[in-house]
């Protein structure tokens, strides 16, 4: 019950640093970023094939909102180690060959 905050931290594996925390939620940010300026896009990009500026403008908001949400839900409903799978691909067609991780 008078366990310290130093013994705390040793049963649950050291000290946790805002390093930590920054590098496990780089993926998630790096995915939601990519995904958004995609959905973006791909809205856009739908939107030039309807003429008129109202219809244009509502098939830009429906395509960017189904995008983005078809993304978060692959994202909340695949399990981690399979996302994790896949991001670490595509992250190894982006990344030089001679380059290794550090």
């Amino acid at each position: 019950m008078g366990d310290s905050a130093k013994e705390v931290r040793a049963r649950a594996g050291g000290p946790h640093t805002p390093r930590t925390a920054l590098s496990a939620a780089a993926p998630l940010a790096l995915f939601s970023l990519t995904t958004g300026v995609f959905a973006v896009g791909v809205g856009a990009l739908a939107a030039l094939l309807v003429p008129g500026s109202t219809a244009r403008a509502l098939v830009w908001l429906v395509v960017t909102i189904v995008a983005a949400a078809g993304a978060g839900l692959w994202w909340g409903l695949t399990p981690v180690t399979e996302r994790l799978r896949v991001l670490d691909r595509a992250a190894a067609t982006v990344r030089p060959r001679g380059s290794g991780t550090r």
